[in-house]
This record gives C-alpha cells, structure tokens and sequence, in this order.
C-alpha cells in the first residue's frame, strides 16, 4: 500500500483552514434564512468514474411561475425560467461557471454580480447562489463544471505550491475574472469535447485534470496575476507585456535585454523577485505553453514547431514540454485530438 506523501495532507489542511475562514460571517449578507437553500450533492450527480460533470444550459427568462426543462444530448439543456430567478442553492464540490453568450445576475454569498459572455467564475463548495435575470440580457449560456475537492487537490499537489489556495478560497465573494472572446470560445469547445463519451473515461479524466490545472495556473498562478498583486515596476510589468508576443519571445535572452535596457544581473534579480523564477526559465515558459496551444490547434509537424519557436534542440524542447506537461509533445498531441495512446 502506498501512502499519500505528507505535503498531500499539509495542502488538504491548508485548504479547509482557508475554507474554515471564508464561512465565517464576515461581510455575508444572506438576505432570506438559510432554510430557503438548496444543498446540491456530489453523490448522483458527479460522473464516479471522472469525479466531475460538466453541464451546459441555455436559460430564457419568462414571466410565468413554473419551470420548463427540455434535455439534449451531451448534457445539455435548454430551460425557461421565471424572472423570479432560481433557487439559492450551495454544493459540497467545486465548480467553474463560464458564460458563453448573453448575460445574467449571479446573486452570491449576499451580492449581485453582472455576469457576460467571457466572464468565468470559480465557486467553492458552500457559496451560496442563484440565478437571475439582468435588465439587457433576454438569454443567457453558460458551462458549469463541476469536480470533487479530491480532483482539486490531487492537482495542488502537482503544483507544489499552495499559496493560490488563499486566493481561491480567502474572498467572500467566489473569484471572478473574463477571457477574450477567443478565449471564451476556446475554452468552450473544450470543455464540451470533455463530454465525449467515444473517449475512454481514463483519458478523458487526465484531459479534464489538464484542463482544470490549466484554469488555475492561469487565474491564479500566472504572471500576469502575480503582476497585478504586487509593487512591480512598471518597466518589468510593460516587459513581460511585450515579452508574451511571439515575436518576441522566440528572441530568446537577447530580445528580454534589448526590450528591457537592464543588465543581465538587474534583470535576474527583478524576475526572482517579483515572479519567483529566473529570466530564462520565463522565457522557456512562454515557448512552452505557445507550443501546446500549436500541438493543439495546428498540423505543424512537431520537428517545425521547435524550429519555430527557436528551441536549440528537438531534444530540448522535448525535455522541457515533458518538464512542464508531463507528457512528450507526441503524447500530448494525441491525447488532445482524442486519440488513445502515449509515445
């Protein structure tokens, strides 16, 4: 029998002491009794074999009393609501909530937020919330999904770093941010393709750890959120800006410097101490994540993609995908086009 390393159980502490902290009363303002609430269970709706769900609704608003439901395929469903909104309900697991098209009021732990298409939410288990209609929007489409906290966690222990936790978990109000229409887009498809039942549920559980570890390092462990919370100079916050575009990028040390007027011994200094890793190793990131987005999205050839993207070797760039993806550029292009198997 295998035991689960210590630092699994320190980050599962970790995690319900900031959970413990945020379901105190502190600036909640539940206007009706708790017993209006619904309590939404893991166990029958979460999927055993993933440990998670992911659901699309389409909703209109209506001015009538009862609630019509019509279910497609591939978990989706198409409601009518009355504007009277849905009822308040929690969960005991997690859920991410994307607005695709439209708009809607998201009433959370008290408060109103205007929800658009692009906004993503990322709800902790018992936040308090419903839905209702905003002014400008007759319908709205939103994603939800759904994952239980042993998925959550199975991932902060990959991270090795559990600092995003208190960012997750420590604001009254669940977190909130909005992606481009690209983005938006993207994200969508890929969330849907999850529910692909043609796919064997192992594989479609890594896609889903992926896609979810995904969301956080890029909410809560990306440099541009690391950039945002700290006194950083604006000469490094315009750098990175700058650094993020693939012409750029590709430059390698010698574009950074170019773009940066700083010494290279400047330079490594503000990057350690303002996003925690060295000027290169930022840069490798950069290369990395541009060439999962091409493994993902092009039919470039994995040889042109590390020429592309100015890696000095195919062995390289082998050994830093495989560094940051846990899996090969080969292995990663299969599983993200459906295809079983790993090479």
């Amino acid at each position: 029998m295998i035991l689960p390393c210590p630092r699994y159980f320190f980050l599962l502490f970790s995690f319900f002491l900031f959970y413990i902290i945020t379901r105190t009363p502190r600036g909640w303002k539940i206007g009706r009794s708790n017993m209006n609430e619904q309590k939404q269970k893991s166990e029958g709706w979460l999927d055993p074999a993933l440990g998670a769900r992911i659901t699309c609704h389409v909703i209109e608003w209506y001015d009538e009393n009862d609630f019509e439901t019509i279910h497609a395929s591939g978990d989706i469903s198409f409601h009518r609501i009355p504007v009277k909104g849905t009822f308040r309900h929690s969960h005991d697991f997690s859920e991410v909530l994307l607005v695709s098209s439209g708009g809607l009021t998201h009433c959370v732990n008290g408060e109103k937020q205007l929800l658009r298409a692009g906004d993503i939410v990322f709800m902790r288990p018992d936040d308090i919330h419903c839905f209702m209609p905003a002014p400008e929007f007759e319908k709205v489409e939103l994603i939800e999904l759904d994952f239980e906290l042993e998925l959550f966690l199975s991932i902060s222990v990959y991270f090795e770093n559990d600092a995003f936790l208190q960012q997750l978990t420590q604001p009254v109000l669940p977190p909130h941010f909005h992606m481009d229409p690209a983005e938006t887009s993207t994200m969508y498809s890929r969330m849907l393709k999850l529910n692909s039942i043609s796919q064997a549920p192992q594989l479609r559980k890594i896609k889903l750890k992926l896609l979810i570890a995904e969301l956080l390092s890029r909410f809560f462990i990306d440099e541009r959120v690391l950039l945002s919370e700290s006194k950083v100079p604006d000469w490094l916050e315009n750098l990175c800006a700058k650094m993020r575009e693939e012409k750029n990028f590709t430059g390698g040390m010698e574009q950074l410097r170019k773009l940066s007027c700083r010494s290279p011994g400047h330079l490594c200094k503000s990057f350690k101490k303002y996003l925690g890793k060295t000027p290169t190793e930022y840069i490798n990131e950069l290369r990395i994540n541009q060439a999962a987005r091409l493994l993902s999205d092009s039919k470039e050839e994995i040889v042109e993609i590390a020429d592309r993207l100015n890696f000095q070797s195919l062995s390289a760039f082998y050994h830093l995908f495989k560094n940051m993806y846990g899996l090969s550029p080969a292995s990663y292009r299969k599983m993200r086009n459906g295809r079983a198997g790993f090479g």
